[in-house]
């Protein structure tokens, strides 16, 4: 998308690509006007290798076709455990945003980072965000593909997150401090072929806002994304072939002081008939800022006159709670060891 229809006023859709190989400054300016209308975007260019991703994907695919006493022996421990296999219906988004939800109609494997720093932690929360992957003893190349993809993704986060800093009239370096020791997470999503009919207000996955600074998606073909335009209606998200699928997260959100969208969005049944009930993949990469990382506004988004709207946050806790709405989490004292079990509404 050339920069100059951008900042002529030309309409911009919804979800528009955009080449990000183009001029970075030009790309800044165009991410910061679609980041203020939509907070969603698709990306060419990225020069993340097809064999990485497409290994990563295939291994994926394998993982989901495994016997479930395969799949199951990497359960999570507890529900608060950040990593492992949810079997179906095991999650809901929605919960996060809106409390009580039906279950969403999907099967997740979640991966944290591969290696955990020398340094030491700042609090057993950031320990917790650093707790081990489990990997399926039945598929030990999904260990392999996924650490390369990893890698790659944590590329293009910090890649994007440089063209953030020049759309937001920033040195191009300001998020590194950041967001470099930041304990990200890679998933894997499995929406089954499905033959009966939902629970009342159940979806493939419920409404919600994401987490943190970016998440990097890739879909299949089928469709079913939908995100929520400024006039309150849900839009499709067309799968481009090749692209990443952008959207800003919570702390994004507030970082920028509301400059920039964290935008609903939900998985849905597409409306053609043959692609309603089939199986559907994606892999969201979610990149965070670092545990301890105060967001606070950023200095360019505080116009004359203007206040914060949000007070400071450190960005692990932030995430923290957020996780907590989504499932049962064991509470942690001050010792790390944990506590009762509660769901925090």
């Amino acid at each position: 998308m050339p920069a100059e229809g951008l900042r002529e006023g030309a309409a911009v859709s919804y979800v528009p690509v955009v080449d990000i190989s183009a001029d970075p400054q030009a790309v800044g300016a165009d991410l910061d006007e679609i980041c203020r209308a939509a907070g969603f975007f698709q990306v060419t260019g990225h020069g993340v290798p097809g064999e990485v991703a497409e290994r990563a994907w295939t291994t994926a695919t394998r993982f989901f076709d495994l016997p479930p006493q395969d799949k199951l022996s990497v359960t999570r421990p507890d529900p608060g455990y950040p990593y492992g296999y949810i079997p179906l219906a095991g999650e809901s988004l929605s919960q996060s945003i809106a409390g009580a939800a039906p279950p969403d109609l999907k099967e997740v494997f979640n991966a944290g980072p591969p290696t955990r720093p020398a340094r030491s932690f700042a609090d057993p929360g950031e320990a917790w965000a650093y707790s081990p992957s489990l990997w399926p003893v039945a598929l030990p190349e999904l260990r392999v593909a996924w650490t390369a993809y990893y890698d790659a993704m944590r590329d293009l986060g910090d890649r994007l997150m440089s063209l953030f800093a020049r759309g937001l009239s920033l040195p191009p370096g300001f998020f590194a401090g950041q967001t470099g020791q930041a304990a990200n997470a890679l998933r894997a999503i499995n929406y089954p072929a499905r033959d009966t009919v939902p629970l009342p207000g159940q979806l493939r996955a419920g409404a919600h806002t994401d987490y943190g600074t970016l998440t990097i998606l890739r879909q299949d073909a089928v469709g079913g994304l939908e995100v929520l335009d400024p006039a309150g209606r849900w839009a499709g998200v067309e799968p481009v072939p090749g692209a990443f699928v952008i959207n800003i997260g919570d702390l994004m959100a507030r970082w920028t002081n509301d400059r920039w969208r964290s935008t609903l969005h939900r998985v849905v049944d597409p409306p053609h008939p043959a692609a309603a009930t089939a199986r559907r993949q994606s892999m969201p990469y979610f990149q965070n800022a670092n545990w301890s990382a105060e967001i606070t506004c950023l200095p360019t988004c505080l116009g004359p006159g203007d206040k914060p709207r949000y007070e400071p946050v450190l960005a692990g806790p932030h995430l923290m709670a957020k996780f907590r709405r989504s499932v049962t989490l064991p509470a942690v004292d001050n010792a790390g060891h944990p506590g009762e079990t509660h769901r925090d509404e």
